[in-house]
């Protein structure tokens, strides 16, 4: 099986100031994510990717929608650990922002999690709380006017692109994913979700 090729990297745009020093509260929530899970992320990234790891190089970080009205629910679903279009892990993300602002991490940053298919080896997954209903872009409208949430959202990603020294159109939605130019699957599959697209994440990274 072929290895994934190496795509190229964001243009570095809309950099921030150098001396600017955001905090963010994170409360520590782990998933179960024992071996077996951790074999079944490897299998899939073997069969996705065309390498057998469970580690994630961030290059991107990817923004969704948990569909849930709480952050609970969604830990729970992600926790459940249930097959997702016929193959195992299930699903999950590293980080979830609560509509109050409380950030949890789910996930440890160097553990890939199965969140958007062809970048889940190359990127962070933020799931923002809140019901996606029959119009998403309306949905990231309600968070970007949730002044605690959208807080929250702007301060983790200002650190998480630090940390990693990526800039700030590394920042996409799940939308967004099948045009990125890092996205691979070896298997021909796509994301079928329109959850946090250009017009949205344009907002966010003009705020970043």
């Amino acid at each position: 099986m072929a290895s994934r090729p190496t795509p190229a990297s964001p243009k570095p745009v809309l950099t921030r100031p150098p001396d600017a020093r955001p905090t963010v509260q994170i409360r520590t929530a782990l998933i179960p994510y024992d071996d077996q899970r951790r074999a079944q992320m490897a299998d899939y990234a073997l069969r996705h990717y065309g390498v057998r790891s469970t580690v994630v190089h961030p290059e991107r970080i990817v923004l969704h929608l948990t569909d849930s009205d709480t952050g609970d629910a969604a830990i729970a679903h992600f926790t459940a650990n249930e097959p997702q279009l016929g193959e195992l892990p299930g699903v999950c993300a590293h980080y979830l922002i609560d509509q109050d602002g409380t950030v949890r991490q789910l996930v440890p940053d160097t553990l890939m999690c199965r969140h958007v298919i062809g970048l889940n080896d190359r990127a962070l997954g933020i799931e923002v709380v809140q019901r996606i209903g029959d119009d998403p872009r309306a949905a990231a409208e309600q968070v970007l006017a949730r002044p605690a949430q959208v807080r929250s959202l702007l301060e983790l990603l200002t650190v998480l692109l630090d940390r990693y020294q990526l800039p700030v159109n590394a920042v996409i939605g799940h939308a967004m994913a099948n045009d990125d130019p890092a996205f691979v699957d070896l298997l021909g599959w796509r994301n079928d979700h329109t959850d946090w697209g250009p017009i949205e994440v344009g907002q966010v990274r003009s705020r970043l």
